[in-house]
This record gives structure tokens, C-alpha cells and sequence, in this order.
């Protein structure tokens, strides 16, 4: 076995550095004498090494949390500006990961890189739990110096894009809420209440309005019937949500809602912000037009976006500029073309993305605002509406029974 492959052990050490000053921490080595050569490297003269028996592994089972995934890019790239190296930088975030999953994922990429693998090729290879244009931007860093800088951007990025699914979800969260808040008290109703009122009214029904009867037999029904009734609703929600896990229903669904008033636009301000970020992001840290464009493509959902912007690559290989093939393809704003146009002119093409994405990124969320404005008191409505149609047909039922006992 090579001297790369057998086991670091952990060692405890008293050591001085190049000031006098005394120094107590933890080293990991192959043996005691590698222990020594690696503090010598770091500045520092050992006067008490001792080997300490390893801990069981303590952690939480699962996978990183995207939360700490972006930390960790962003402890990474704060590492190396202090001017840490990067395997130490490494071996430190690995020490903080709680994940057990992901601690091994980190060791793992330790062990890649003092083979010889380059940090790119370890990243993708043992840490496969970041976006695909992650380590794209990470080959670029290696090849440009600037991994520090793409390191923080991709962490940057990640978080974007995080923020968005968070806004988008705590977007729908209230009417969803008051969805089920309605479809739980309108069940009440009819299994409840409107059961009670069949039996004061009896079997004389003939003369009932029409919504009446329908009302209250619809009442004794779901009365009769509530395990059935529940088992069907559960039934039902069961199947909505792994019909949604099938990609091929998703991507309907996708692309009926985009054909809804507002939520169309939602989508597709979404869809425009993750492009433009991710272009802007690319061509900042010295991706080509083309390949930044091809990132950009990759992170946007299957639709007529996605086509409009493979057109558009094929127009960049055929030298059609920026602003012309955007213009042609896509429902970019005059505005925003003449912003790319100048960007390219200018050399800032980037930059220039990267306002595209904030402008959308505002206009996403003034959508979402006024999304939600409306779903709530629409919600609220179709509830009142439901609700007051019962109460009517009843009272209506009760009127109609005094009026025969009159």
C-alpha cells in the first residue's frame, strides 16, 4: 500500500513558532515523523507530539443542506483569502461538516487531491452535491487563479437561486393554507351540519327549491359515506403528488401554467433572472460568450425559453450579435436590448447581465406580491361563497317547510 493510502492518524501537539510563542492544536499525519516534517513546514518547531486515539464518527445522517453547501463554499473562499491553502481549506470545512455523508464526501476530495487529481475533477467526482456549473466555474478558476473569486460567486449564485424557490414557495403558502382551512370547513358543513337540518325537514321534500334538495342529499351522502369520502380525498392528493414527481408531468403542467394570467409572467421573469445571473456570473470569471450562454440555458426548466436561447447560441456561432438574435427569439424589452448591446460594445457584457438580472429579479418580486394580493381574497371568496350557498339552500329548505305546515 502506498504511503498516500494508509491512514492519517491524529496527533496532539505543544509546538513554538518563528515569534516564541507557545502553540497547542491537532495535526493529522501518516506517522509521527510526518507529523514533525509538516509542522516544520508550517514555521513551527515541535516540543510535545502525542498520537490521540480517533472518536467515533459523530454527526446526523443525510446529505448536506443546501443552506450549509453554500457555506461552505463561502468558508472555502474566505480561507484562501486569508491566504490559507487549499487543502487545509478543505480539511478544515470538512472538520465543521455535522453531515456524515458529506464529512466523508470532503475526505474523500482531501484524499483526491493529494493524489494529484485537480480540484475540479475531485469536486465533481466525490462531491457530486453541488449545480452542474459549479464546477464548470471551478475549471475556470483553476485555469485563471481566481478560484477564491469563483468560489464566493458560485456561493453567491447558490443563494440566489435558493431565495427564489424560498420566495416562490412562501409565496403560495398562505392561500394554500387558506385552501385547506375551506375545503375542511365546507366538509364540516356537509357531514356535520346540513345532516342535522335533514332531519328536521323529514321526507317531504317535493316541494323544496332544487339547490335545497341537492344540498342536503348531497349532505347525506358524504355523511353516510365519511371514511369513503376521506379515503378518496386522501386518495386523490396521493396521486397529485406522484403524478408531480413524473418529469413528464411536470413539464405539462409547466407549460400549461405558463398560459395562466400573471403566473405566466411569474414564470417567466424567473426564467429571464436565473439566465441572465448565471451568464453574468460566467462571463465575469472569464467564460466565453457561447459556453456562459450554454451554462445559462442549462439552469432554465424545458420550454420555449430553453429553445429560444439555443437559437440564440446557434446565431452566436454564426456571428449574429448579441442584441439582434435576443431580440429575435426572445421577449426581451427593447430596454434590456440596448442595455446587452452597449455591455457588448463596451466590453462589460457581464455586468450588463448581471443588472439584466436585477431588474427582474424586482420585477419577480413585485409579481409575487401582487400574486399573492389576489389569490388571498380570492380564496377567501370562493370559501364565502361555498359556505353562503349552503346557508341559503337551508334557510331556504326551513322556509319551505313552514310555509307547508302554514
Amino acid at each position: 500500500m502506498s504511503n498516500i493510502d494508509s491512514p492519517e492518524r491524529l496527533y496532539q501537539f505543544t509546538a513554538i513558532n518563528s515569534a516564541g510563542a507557545k502553540i497547542a492544536d491537532r495535526i493529522r499525519a501518516k506517522d509521527q515523523s510526518a507529523a514533525i516534517k509538516a509542522l516544520s513546514a508550517k514555521g513551527l518547531t515541535p516540543i510535545k507530539l502525542e498520537e490521540r486515539a480517533e472518536k467515533a464518527a459523530e454527526g446526523k445522517r443525510g446529505a448536506l443542506s443546501f443552506t450549509d453547501r453554500v457555506t461552505v463554499l463561502r468558508q472555502m473562499a474566505l480561507m484562501m483569502d486569508a491566504g490559507v491553502g487549499l487543502l487545509e481549506s478543505i480539511d478544515t470545512v470538512a472538520i465543521g461538516i455535522t453531515s456524515l455523508e458529506a464529512k466523508a464526501q470532503f475526505t474523500k476530495l482531501s484524499t483526491a487531491l493529494k493524489r494529484g487529481a485537480t480540484f475540479a475533477e475531485a469536486m465533481e467526482t466525490e462531491t457530486p452535491i453541488f449545480p452542474f456549473y459549479v464546477y464548470s466555474m471551478i475549471r475556470v478558476g483553476e485555469a485563471t487563479g481566481q478560484l477564491n473569486e469563483v468560489l464566493r460567486d458560485a456561493a453567491n449564485q447558490m443563494a440566489n437561486e435558493d431565495r427564489l424557490r424560498r420566495d416562490l414557495a412562501n409565496a403560495m403558502t398562505y392561500p394554500a393554507f387558506l385552501g385547506g382551512v375551506g375545503l375542511a370547513a365546507v366538509l364540516f358543513i356537509f357531514t356535520q351540519v346540513v345532516p342535522r337540518f335533514s332531519v328536521m325537514i323529514g321526507d317531504k321534500r317535493d316541494k323544496l327549491p332544487m339547490i335545497s334538495r341537492w344540498v342536503i342529499e348531497t349532505g347525506e351522502l358524504a355523511s353516510n359515506h365519511v371514511l369513503l369520502l376521506l379515503a378518496l380525498i386522501g386518495a386523490a392528493t396521493s396521486g397529485a403528488v406522484f403524478a408531480f414527481l413524473n418529469p413528464a408531468v411536470r413539464k405539462s403542467a409547466y407549460r400549461v401554467a405558463h398560459t395562466i394570467p400573471l403566473i405566466g409572467d411569474l414564470l417567466k421573469y424567473r426564467e429571464i433572472t436565473t439566465w441572465a445571473r448565471l451568464t453574468g456570473f460566467a462571463l465575469r470569471n472569464g467564460v466565453g460568450l457561447l459556453e456562459a450562454s450554454n451554462l445559462g440555458r442549462k439552469a432554465t426548466p424545458e420550454g420555449g425559453f430553453q429553445l429560444a436561447l439555443e437559437q440564440f447560441e446557434r446565431d452566436l456561432k454564426a456571428g449574429v450579435a448579441v442584441d439582434e438574435s435576443l431580440g429575435r427569439h426572445t421577449t426581451l424589452t427593447s430596454m434590456d436590448l440596448s442595455l446587452l448591446r452597449a455591455g457588448q460594445k463596451s466590453g462589460s457584457l457581464g455586468k450588463m447581465f448581471d443588472f439584466l438580472a436585477d431588474g427582474y429579479d424586482d420585477k419577480l418580486s413585485d409579481m409575487m406580491k401582487r400574486l399573492t394580493a389576489l389569490i388571498e381574497p380570492l380564496a377567501i371568496g370562493v370559501i364565502s361563497v361555498l359556505v353562503g350557498v349552503v346557508a341559503l339552500s337551508l334557510v331556504l329548505a326551513l322556509s319551505s317547510v313552514y310555509d307547508t305546515v302554514l
